[in-house]
């Protein structure tokens, strides 16, 4: 038995799965189409630099500097302590001892 399929039938079975993946798969790729080509390994970039929190593009006033704090020993050199058993102890650093 040979079933005839009319026009309309076609449209229901096909035509409407088709359109609704078609939707699908346009919303799926919609935001990599919209943003654009995207970087690919081993090629050279083309973008141009960005420099998140850089220096100001004018120089700042020598006179409204802030100022920087004195130095009370030389610099690597770390402070000492006598411990009332009289045993000099290293405060801060890794050891975390104040």
């Amino acid at each position: 038995m040979i079933v005839e399929l009319s026009g309309h039938s076609l449209l229901v079975f096909v035509g409407i799965p088709a359109l609704v993946i078609a939707v699908l798969a346009l919303l799926v790729f919609a935001s990599s189409i919209a943003s654009g080509p995207r970087y690919r390994p081993g090629l050279s970039w083309w973008a141009p630099p960005v420099w998140i929190n850089g220096p100001t593009a004018t120089k700042p006033d020598p006179a409204h500097l802030p100022e920087l704090p004195e130095l009370t020993s030389a610099p690597g050199v770390t402070a000492t302590t006598a411990t009332a058993t009289g045993v000099a102890r290293t405060l801060g650093g890794a050891s975390a001892s104040w």
